[in-house]
């Protein structure tokens, strides 16, 4: 730390160096970083050893480093491991979104995938081209077609997750309820390949470094990512988007990273996935790495993990990142919290939405104004602003279907916006499957999961343009939606989406029946049933079979597309 000599005239000490050349930051070493005292303490220890092997005249230089440029040392040593959402340029910014588009409308990308997390690129055909709009400080960028493939390189999804998986960071949780195996997660109680009921509907990242601050990254695949560590990869499946057996690529899906830009924010987060029942295991080190930094995150993190069945009351905070409008807020559905996910973001927001999402049997209706579901609870404002259920959306004059189907048309995203009033922007983990009256813990009503909502002009314009479509009836019947959904300008009515609402029913033999892996049930008409289920659905056993040969109450779409 301490230079031989130091020749005059020159930015020679290293308080300065350090000062003015960030970018000469030593690498972080791979296994557990330094903690933030014990940085500045070899910080401090540098800058006295240099005072003693100073001139007098050197010394008067040195004293005259400006408190700025300490400061900016001490904020350097305190987060020069703290990670950010990056753009593809390695731009470090507020948040990002990104849309990945249906294979049948944007088919494969601009190069093929480079698999370079692990993996080889996929059979099936896939779609990673996408939409991107980002915000830093305030500003908020067009909603933009790239034709790369996200996930792969030079893109906001690798960068941002390289941070993770490269060894970066000192701490990160991943968490998904459907990792098909591959980690197997030691939670409780145990799930098996999947987490289903009443563990929450959510998939993600979070990471942070030893001053508390990091991102928080959003994803809607399954199976993806499934490991967080190079360290620890995946052992029967690959660990990049279009490289991975069931990452569901050809369906659309949405990505959302937010700079957690406070302790407080992560902390924060950290509740809403307890609130939310993440399925997760802290000591999978696939899955989770904690090794430094404030001690009451490590406290959260390692309380994941388990089902939180005794709140129904929603998690609702304010996060320190702003748009142009104003902060953006975070909100946690309950597991026990027996209502339509999305009618509950319009009632805590007491906002009209428009939605699209997972949007399959049991799929929950679109509602008027005013309309009351049978299934609410009284922690919720009622009467419940409007919601509509987009069933398709456009972009540059191509339709695609925001239908929960299981082929290159359908969609798996879960976005919203706002139709009236404040211009929201939503991005969620949860799909408008479930009840408004009837069987109120049916599919995502039992299940908890998260929303970020982000009060942004351009964004909401973006996503307003994009879901611009047909929209699913209404429940208890009625006109059309008032106000109406935009239109696409070209052609004045979309034309049907190539894969029908119902898929037909298979060839003989295509679904193969009794005891076939759920890895090889994907064919359109067929549906796998789970041991749990054989009886529901008038089966001997698990396997895979014809939808039009099941009972109603069975006729959903695969879990492993949901």
């Amino acid at each position: 730390l301490v230079p031989a000599r130091i020749s005059r005239g020159s930015h020679s000490t290293l308080a300065e160096q350090l000062a003015m050349e960030p970018s000469k930051e030593a690498p972080l070493a791979s296994g557990a970083s330094k903690s933030f005292w014990a940085k500045t303490c070899l910080l401090g220890a540098a800058v006295l050893a240099t005072f003693a092997v100073l001139s007098r005249e050197d010394v008067g230089a040195a004293r005259r480093l400006s408190e700025a440029q300490f400061t900016a040392v001490a904020n350097l040593t305190a987060a020069g491991n703290s990670p950010s959402p990056l753009l593809g340029d390695g731009t470090p910014v507020d948040w990002w979104f990104a849309f990945k588009l249906t294979t049948a409308a944007f088919p494969e990308c601009s190069a093929k995938p480079s698999c370079m997390f692990g993996g080889s690129p996929t059979t099936d055909k896939y779609g990673l081209q996408y939409l991107l709009s980002y915000g830093k400080k305030g500003q908020t960028t067009d909603l933009s077609l790239h034709s790369d493939c996200i996930g792969n390189a030079d893109d906001p999804l690798a960068k941002t997750f390289d941070q993770v998986y490269s060894g970066k960071v000192p701490n990160f949780l991943v968490w998904n309820d459907q990792f098909y195996g591959d980690p197997v997660l030691n939670t409780k109680p145990k799930c098996a390949k999947e987490c289903g009921a009443p563990w929450g509907h959510s998939k993600g990242v979070i990471a942070w470094g030893d001053d508390g601050t990091g991102f928080v990254l959003q994803v809607t695949t399954p199976d993806w990512p499934g490991a967080g560590s190079k360290a620890h990869p995946r052992s029967s499946d690959g660990n990049t988007l279009g490289c991975c057996t069931d990452d569901n690529s050809k369906v659309s899906q949405h990505f959302f990273s937010l700079h957690l830009a406070t302790a407080a924010d992560t902390l924060a987060m950290l509740q809403a996935m307890q609130r939310a029942s993440v399925a997760t295991d802290p000591n999978n080190p696939q899955v989770a790495k904690l090794t430094s930094g404030p001690s009451n995150l490590l406290q959260a993190a390692k309380q994941l993990g388990h089902q939180v069945k005794d709140i129904l009351d929603p998690f609702q905070t304010t996060l320190s990142v702003k748009t142009s409008a104003g902060p953006i807020k975070l909100l946690a559905k309950p597991s026990s919290l027996h209502v339509s996910p999305w009618h509950m973001v319009s009632a805590l927001t007491q906002t009209p939405m428009r939605t699209a999402t997972w949007w399959a049997h049991p799929n929950i209706p679109s509602s008027h104004a005013n309309y009351k579901p049978g299934c609410w609870d009284s922690r919720l404002k009622s009467p419940v602003p409007e919601v509509q259920a987009a069933t398709s959306g456009q972009w540059n004059k191509k339709t695609f279907s925001f239908k929960g189907e299981p082929t290159t048309n359908g969609n798996h995203a879960k976005v919203g916006h706002s139709i009236s009033g404040k211009n929201l922007a939503v991005f969620g983990d949860m799909n408008m499957q479930g009840a408004l009256d009837g069987d109120c813990d049916s599919s995502q009503n039992g299940r908890g999961g998260m929303f970020f909502v982000l009060e942004d002009d351009v964004l909401h314009s973006g996503l307003k343009a994009l879901l611009a479509g047909d929209t699913a009836p209404y429940a208890g019947g009625g006109g059309p939606p008032s106000p109406a959904p935009p239109s696409p300008p070209t052609p004045p009515s979309p034309p049907t989406p190539p894969s029908p609402p119902s898929p037909p029913a298979p060839p003989t033999g295509q679904c193969a029946g009794a005891g076939v892996d759920f890895r090889k049930c994907k064919a359109s008409g067929c549906k796998y049933v789970k041991q749990a289920d054989a009886k529901k659905c008038n089966v001997a056993k698990f396997g895979c079979y014809d939808i039009s040969s099941l009972p109603d109450s069975c006729k959903t779409s695969n879990e492993v597309f949901a």
